[in-house]
Formats: structure tokens, sequence, C-alpha cells
């Protein structure tokens, strides 16, 4: 089963940046993520998957080079930047590219043309 969406909230349960690889409603997004944040906001460290760990960490890493320690409001401005990260590394929901370079190097090419 590959990535069926890609959430990131703030401690405040707000959500920042959202990419579903599945149809859902606006409702059923609503609900779905709604759950996940009460869930993830009272768990324990010990319910974290490896896999998942290292594709947060490759994401956040990835964003900090480019945004330079990147924060909510790097996220929150530059929203298509984000968006367009996470596109370069999750096709269908499929983790299709890990090189941060390889991710950032078309970033990189729009802000030197602009």
């Amino acid at each position: 089963m590959g990535i069926r969406f890609v959430l990131m909230v703030n401690k405040q349960g707000q959500t920042r940046l959202a990419q579903y690889y599945e149809w859902l409603t606006l409702e059923e997004r609503r609900a779905l993520e709604g759950e996940i944040v009460r869930k993830c906001l009272a768990r324990t460290e010990q319910q974290n998957e490896l896999a998942i760990l290292e594709f947060i960490h490759l994401l956040v890493e990835t964003m900090d080079r480019h945004f330079g320690n990147v924060c909510e409001l790097d996220i929150m401005f530059h929203l298509e930047k984000a968006h367009f990260m996470l596109e370069e590394m999750v096709m269908n929901g499929c983790i299709v590219e890990t090189s941060k370079a390889n991710i950032l190097a078309p970033i990189q090419l729009m802000d030197k043309t602009s």
C-alpha cells in the first residue's frame, strides 16, 4: 500500500500542508484531518514507524536546505514550493525521489529565472 496523503499540521492542529493521493470529498478530508490531529497530538513516542519517520525527516531536511531552518511561515507563504517539493518526492502515493539535490534542482532553476 502506498502513501494515501501527506498532512503537516502545527502543534495547535492547524493544517499547513495537505496533499491527497486518493479522491476524498472536502467533508471526508476535514473529518480525516481532525481525527489524525487528535490521534497525533495524543500519541506517545513509541507509535512511530521508521520508514515514515525517515520520509518526514527527508521532507523537513529538504525544506531546511531550501528555506534555511524552515518554519511554519515559510510553508504558509511559499505553499507552492512546499507542494512542489512534496510532488517531486511522492507520486501517486509512492516515494519516487529521495535525493535532496534532485528535489531542489527545479526549484532553484525557477528561482534563478524569476
